[in-house]
């Protein structure tokens, strides 16, 4: 067991690479819902194809997979998905980097809080008195 603040660039990378996010489902996509989330990206029905949304994606690729793509919107990002133009693999990447800015910035403030900290120590310590529990 470990938390997500603890080392948020080895654990939130770790986790991201073994999200669900199967080819061409945009049905169910956690990485799509979290880009949308924390990616800034627009979420009305028309998109934003001038960039005039929340902001922007840049999703890095090799120029074999056709070079870099930005997105403004998440049904850009929907419809490459589901045509197979946005690999499950790059979109993991991108998000992945997204999630390790964000849990360490949210690491760093609950270091600096010292409630907080608190609190995370004694959820660690019950974590590990539970346990020890199990093994009995």
């Amino acid at each position: 067991e470990y938390f997500l603040t603890d080392d948020p660039k080895v654990n939130g990378k770790s986790k991201m690479k073994k999200a669900f996010c199967e080819p061409g489902n945009i049905d169910f996509c956690p990485p799509i819902a979290l880009l949308t989330y924390f990616g800034g990206l627009d979420t009305t029905e028309s998109g934003s194809a001038d960039g005039a949304g929340k902001g922007g994606v840049t999703i890095s690729r090799s120029p074999e997979n056709g070079g870099d793509v930005t997105y403004t919107s998440k049904s850009q990002v929907e419809a490459d998905f589901k045509s197979g133009a946005l690999h499950p693999g790059d979109l993991k990447g991108c998000i992945s980097t997204i999630m390790v800015e964000v849990l360490t910035k949210t690491s760093e403030a609950i270091k600096n809080d010292g409630s907080a900290s608190k609190g995370v120590k004694a959820l660690k310590a019950w974590a590990k008195k539970m346990s020890k529990q199990k093994k009995k």
